[in-house]
């Protein structure tokens, strides 16, 4: 999601400061920090079988209340990780009482997650925070990043909002309120009306002081969905979409090739050149952000107002599900992470399905030389599409039987192609089906 030069803060907590209901705008700095403490908790995820890009290990955040009947909490998705993973929470300055936390909800797009605790286990003055989820973020506006940097509990910076500004796809409040490692999953609170306005995701390597604060404004319809039972998982455009610098746009570049059993659809899709302009009946939209947000919730098809040729029109365009990465499946054998490739284009890439996401140093796995990121083209000389049907073929082999596998990877020494293949043997042993959730 995020290129090289942007650093995720997990490893940190930071915490935002809210406001009580009917609370007045320019609310003394101190009563506010001191209300923050009552949201904010230390988050802990904890992977063994990590999904690319994750790691293996423990990493430590931010994350704060956002519903205190149901106990809900926010975070970064990279707190409470896509992988899966054991996530726990600790309250006030407790620094060895922490609690197992439900993963609600991951994102498949937006860097967040929803946590539930028992509202029983909350103290009795914890409370919600106040999401500013209309409120319009200026620049050179106040804004105060609070949590656990560097494990130094409940610690507030000061500073102004930058910017406001799309990377890739998404909008971040840019601020120079120092964030740091641990920092990843707390609010940015707007000082002078104590609402939270963005979650704090990344860091600029090399360049203190300049940190990305997811828009909450883009946040809060999710929750919103997830409160009211839905799926709010982003749903794709079968579009590839032009990029100036680091920002898509909303002008269409190409689209998907349709897969050849669909050729005879007839279709009124977006098409090179295409500007989107919104979602039918809705406002006008200026960003790729703004048109995601407005897709969530949504299935089936969608109809969007286009400008083409410099005429506006009305197209009706196919949506392509989510696939939520708590319902991800992975299977795990003698030290090595298989998944199914993720990739919204299927009818774009003769890749193999199945993909080497995680190798265990020592095991027998990295011993004969399989990395992660090597696809798997035939596994007993066949092509297996997905991780269930890997996990009974395996399953029904003899235990001392050594599998031969054929793998694909990335050619790093002949400039005329793109992959390289090697034949490998391995005596599947532990054999475990995975799912996200767990």
């Amino acid at each position: 999601m995020f290129r090289s030069s942007l650093i995720l803060l997990a490893g940190a907590i930071q915490l935002a400061v809210p406001t009580p209901v009917g609370a007045q705008s320019g609310l003394d700095l101190g009563a506010m920090l001191e209300q923050a403490q009552r949201f904010t908790v230390k988050v802990r995820g904890t992977a063994l079988w990590p999904f690319a890009p994750e790691q293996m290990g423990t990493g430590l955040g931010t994350g704060f209340i956002i519903d205190r009947d149901k106990g809900w909490i926010l975070t970064n998705a990279h707190v409470a990780r896509r992988s899966p993973s054991t996530v726990e929470i600790a309250l006030g300055e407790s620094e060895n009482e922490w609690l197992p936390v439900q993963r609600v909800y991951v994102d498949n797009h937006l860097d967040i997650a929803v946590l539930k605790v028992a509202a029983d286990k909350l103290p009795e003055d914890a409370m919600a925070a106040k999401l500013g989820c209309t409120q319009t973020v200026k620049q050179g506006a106040t804004v105060v990043a609070y949590g656990h940097p560097i494990s130094l509990n409940f610690t507030a910076t000061r500073g102004i909002v930058s910017s406001v500004r799309t990377l890739n796809s998404h909008e971040f409040v840019q601020i120079d309120a120092n964030i740091n490692p641990g920092n990843s999953g707390g609010p940015l609170l707007a000082a002078d009306v104590a609402e939270v306005i963005g979650v704090n995701t990344a860091n600029i390597a090399g360049a203190p002081g300049l940190g990305l604060a997811l828009a909450i404004r883009h946040v809060c319809p999710v929750l919103d969905l997830l409160a009211k039972g839905a799926d709010p998982s982003l749903p794709s455009l079968p579009v590839y979409w032009l990029k100036r610098g680091q920002v898509e746009t909303l002008t269409v570049a190409a689209a998907f090739p349709r897969p050849s059993s669909d050729k005879d659809i007839i279709e009124d899709g977006l098409k090179p050149g295409d500007i989107v302009q919104g979602v039918a009946g809705g406002p006008k939209l200026s960003s790729l952000p703004e048109l995601n947000t407005a897709l969530r919730g949504r299935q089936g098809q969608v109809s969007l107002e286009v400008s083409r040729d410099g005429k506006g029109q009305t197209v009706n365009v196919p949506l392509i599900a989510a696939r939520p990465p708590l319902k991800r499946q992975g299977l795990t054998f003698s030290g090595l992470l298989v998944t199914e490739r993720v990739s919204l284009d299927t009818a774009d890439s003769n890749l193999p399905p199945l993909r080497i996401e995680f190798i265990k140093n020592g095991e027998e796995a990295a011993r004969v030389g399989l990395r992660s990121g090597d696809h798997l083209d035939m596994v007993g000389g066949q092509r297996i599409a997905t991780v269930a049907a890997l996990h009974d073929w395996l399953k029904g082999r003899s235990a001392a039987e050594r599998v031969p596998l054929l793998v694909r990877r990335a050619s790093g020494t002949d400039p005329r192609v793109t992959a390289d293949y090697y034949r490998f043997e391995i005596q599947p042993t532990n054999l475990r089906l995975l799912t996200g959730d767990e």
